[in-house]
């Protein structure tokens, strides 16, 4: 059995399954370049059909994670925001109905759309319960046979949070918070009184939080976001209302506690670093409360999490440490984009076409191309390249990159999910000093406090990291040991921690050859590892990656066996 997930709204995307096992998955935003891309994702399902070989007539089950008609308790939300500020209902107040209008449009016309782009369907769109998605993607694609499970956004149709027990193939709620008490519209709601752009940015506040002290935390805990028994929290929105915060209001009250908000383009201040640390707590602490909560209910020993806040790879840490799981398991595309996986996932189990559980240990679900492409890409744009055979390859470019210079690494089927896994990577040596100040001096041209993360041999993390179990998504940091710390500088973030990427023998052999020939070269099984991208969704195509790579100061070009350069005197940002 075929079924086709996906996902028409934010972060739009599309996955294919068969029998439940992945045959592709990507993200719109990739194909269309716009970061977070609310659409119908033609062209990722296109991709999906076309690793297929089938057409959408040969699907049998098309699977989209929202009931589209569940969607009162949010608009009735919004509207109560707007009664709270006339300033909000007469600027914005008509267009957030008109944007809720939209999604309810969207969904309720999909069958007609794909019929349109696609050709004839065999069957109608399944809408599905949208935390129930989540906790597919990740228990479904788990290690484990019974686990709890804990999903945690914005918002579903009409909730915030599920606390649910994963046996076997079935997903069993237990429990749920309702809207508006959202711990991830709160951690938004902040990232936006910091001036950052809300739903999208939070990552951002994220890595800021460890330059600060939480000295606001008191505050946020008693009077804005509160502990309650039996697995509850509540949302103060007469202090912090998310739909007043997203488009830049905040109450008098509020500002009372914390001070006035920061516009972007302001200067941080300290206080904006105490107040990103403070809800970074506060957020953690309220995910604690919740995953032990949990485990009284079910007595699981492990734990899947899903949903945007999963995304909170220090949260996800400190939960790993003191929740009382043995383990944890978050699959790569853990936001919205995540759900689609979720869907496909779960209609195959309610239809009983889930044959086998595949347990997803790495994340290369999308597009490859040829080294045909991958030439034309080049001679279009006039750089020089080599073709070389892989051990030589890697070689040639662990000597680059062990004298300093950036490389972009373009290798076979993009990643799913918001992390450049090895496939689409920026590659540096971790243990220069000034790598993070030359990355984004050449490249990135992002906020100099933002972390960049290692790549490292699976079995040599011990050695350098607090780490004693695999990390193959970058979804966890943790502590770098002393000793290490002076090694590789450029990795490790102020607070002494690293976000991790673990590789084994498996899951990326030619990422993997490379890191062991750098090893030879320098003693150090890693690499400093970011995404290949600047200020864009990261790069699919070789078009795309040529493009990127002609608009910064990176010294070499890697498409498949291909070594690319400039040639001499060739002006940078001519592309």
């Amino acid at each position: 059995m075929l079924v086709l997930g996906l996902l028409n709204l934010r972060d739009a995307a599309a996955v294919l399954v068969r029998n439940g096992r992945l045959l592709a998955a990507a993200e719109e935003e990739r194909f269309v370049r716009v970061k977070h891309v609310t659409a119908l994702p033609l062209q990722a399902i296109g991709y999906c059909l076309q690793e297929a070989g089938v057409r959408l007539s040969e699907v049998d089950a098309i699977a989209v994670p929202w009931k589209y008609w569940v969607l009162g308790r949010r608009a009735a939300l919004a509207l109560g925001a707007m009664l709270r500020s006339p300033t909000l209902c007469r600027v914005k107040g008509q267009r957030s109905l008109e944007r809720l209008g939209q999604e309810w449009t969207e969904q309720a016309t999909l069958a007609r759309r794909l019929r349109s782009a696609f050709g004839p369907s065999r069957s109608r769109p399944a809408f599905l319960d949208h935390h129930l998605c989540h906790a597919a993607s990740s228990f479904l694609a788990s290690p484990f046979e019974r686990a709890a499970v804990l999903v945690v956004d914005g918002a579903s149709e009409a909730h915030t949070t599920m606390l649910g027990l994963g046996e076997g193939a079935q997903i069993t709620v237990l429990q749920r918070t309702p809207l508006p008490h959202s711990l991830g519209q709160f951690y938004a709601a902040i990232t936006s009184f910091l001036g950052f752009r809300p739903d999208h940015d939070e990552y951002i506040v994220m890595g800021l939080a460890a330059y600060g002290e939480p000295r606001f935390a008191g505050v946020l805990r008693e009077q804005v976001l509160r502990t309650q028994p039996e697995g509850d929290f509540h949302l103060n929105v007469r202090l912090l209302d998310f739909h007043l915060a997203r488009v830049g209001i905040f109450l008098p009250a509020l500002t009372r506690l914390l001070g006035g908000h920061r516009l972007a383009g302001d200067k941080i201040t300290q206080r904006h670093r105490d107040i990103a640390a403070s809800a970074q707590v506060v957020l953690e602490e309220t995910l604690l409360h919740l995953a032990r909560h949990l485990k009284r209910l079910t007595g699981a020993e492990h734990l899947c999490l899903a949903g945007g806040v999963a995304f909170n790879c220090v949260a996800n840490s400190r939960l790993r440490r003191e929740a009382g799981y043995k383990d944890i398991y978050i699959q790569p595309a853990a936001g919205d984009a995540g759900a689609a996986l979720g869907s496909a996932l779960w209609l195959s189990n309610r239809t009983g076409a889930l044959l086998q559980r595949d347990v997803m240990t790495h994340a290369y679900w999308g597009p490859q191309f040829d080294e045909a492409a991958c030439r034309r890409a080049l001679e279009r744009a006039g750089l020089m390249w080599q073709a070389m055979d892989e051990e030589d390859l890697c070689d040639r470019v662990a000597t680059e990159l062990s004298q300093g210079r950036l490389v972009f690494w373009f290798q076979g089927r993009m990643e799913w999910g918001p992390r450049a896994l090895g496939n689409r990577s920026l590659l540096a040596d971790p243990r220069r000093e000034d790598m993070r100040e030359l990355i984004n001096a050449k490249v990135k041209l992002r906020e100099p406090f933002r972390p960049f993360a290692p790549s490292v041999l699976a079995e040599r993390a011990a050695d350098f990291f607090d780490l004693s179990v695999p990390s193959p998504f970058m979804l966890f940091t943790c502590p770098v040991l002393p000793k290490a710390k002076g090694v590789i500088p450029a990795v490790v973030h102020v607070d002494g921690t690293a976000r991790v990427q673990t590789v084994d023998r498996d899951s990326n052999p030619k990422f993997r050859r490379l890191i062991e020939a750098f090893e030879r070269k320098t003693g150090l099984p890693m690499l400093l590892n970011t995404s290949f991208n600047v200020n864009e969704p990261i790069v699919c195509s070789p078009e795309e990656a040529v493009q990127c790579f002609l608009k910064t100061e990176v010294e070499w070009l890697v498409l498949g066996n291909l070594l690319a350069w400039r040639p001499r005197g060739r002006v940078t940002g001519d592309a």
